[in-house]
């Protein structure tokens, strides 16, 4: 099988490969698409947590050995502490992600856990499923942000994460929804999805600031956009620190909130909000494509809404 593998920093090359080996419990899934987003350009200049060599894309798409359309939970942990039994993997001691730390969805198959699975509706297209594992991650900070219908939302950056933010707050019934999003194209699709405003900077106070972004800037702004008593929460990794002022924020009781993934009922809980978008607004490439588009983010072009590898073409 075809797979394209991440050798050293900003250098992939295609690979024929054996047919994926299975453990016990585990399936082979014919990759349909896999997403590509932050964690994909970031991790293509700086591998991290990656040991090199590398097969990237954890928001994988595809059919099960029963011609079945999936989605697959990239995250796993150890099944049995106290945050794996809560539903909580992204707690546990030992999380992992496919696609991060095991191969991923940039391959024509991908061998995954059987009980990873979630069965996609027959009306949802594979671009539309695109978004699931993003959307799983806003869900997820949605939920602890706390935030109810009342609330005055912003949002900073409308990729995948953004996005699903969006459309979450939307669904709360939110009056107030105003996004942060330097590109034109994406804040055409936040207006599509819910935004009662989209522009490329902010300037009012919110309840509930989410920085799907994860810039040093982004995140100070974020805090800036908080109003007194309100929450700001991080689920963006552009930068690895933050700097702020921290007796303001005491004084002003914000709450600083991270939120890192997702539950596997949040996963499947994006599926309802995957359908809310719009297939256009994916850009599918090829194997041959995937070094320049993420270029092209490492870059600052972000006209694209989503982005999503399809091995097969």
């Amino acid at each position: 099988m075809k797979a394209l593998v991440l050798e050293a920093p900003r250098r992939l090359r295609l690979h024929e490969r054996p047919p994926c080996a299975t453990g016990p419990g585990d399936v082979i899934v014919d990759v349909e698409l896999t997403g590509i987003g932050g964690s994909e350009y970031l991790a293509f200049a700086a591998p991290g947590l990656r040991r090199l060599p590398n097969v990237m894309g954890h928001g994988i798409v595809g059919t099960d050995p029963d011609g079945r359309a999936v989605a697959v939970n990239p995250l796993r942990g150890c099944g049995t502490c106290e945050f794996c039994v809560a539903d909580l993997r992204q707690l546990c001691e030992t999380w992992s992600l496919i696609g991060v730390q095991c191969d991923g969805g940039f391959a024509e198959q991908v061998a995954v856990p059987e009980a990873s699975l979630v069965p996609l509706p027959a009306a949802l297209t594979w671009e539309q499923a695109a978004f699931i594992e993003p959307f799983a991650n806003a869900v997820n900070a949605w939920d602890r942000s706390q935030a109810g219908p009342s609330a005055a939302v912003a949002v900073l950056g409308a990729g995948g994460l953004g996005l699903g933010l969006v459309a979450r707050a939307k669904a709360a019934g939110c009056a107030t929804i105003e996004v942060g999003e330097p590109s034109a194209t994406r804040r055409d699709a936040a207006l599509a999805l819910g935004a009662t405003a989209a522009a490329p900077g902010l300037a009012g106070r919110y309840d509930v600031v989410f920085d799907s972004v994860g810039s040093t800037e982004s995140r100070q702004t974020a805090i800036e956009l908080t109003r007194r008593g309100g929450a700001s929460v991080l689920l963006g990794f552009a930068a690895p620190l933050l700097e702020l002022d921290a007796i303001r924020l005491i004084r002003d009781q914000k709450r600083l909130i991270g939120a890192f993934v997702y539950s596997g009922e949040q996963f499947r809980q994006a599926v309802g909000l995957a359908a809310r978008t719009e297939s256009a607004w994916v850009r599918n490439v090829r194997f041959s494509e995937v070094d320049s588009l993420l270029t092209a983010y490492l870059d600052g072009d972000f006209s694209v809404v989503k982005a999503a590898l399809r091995p097969t073409w």
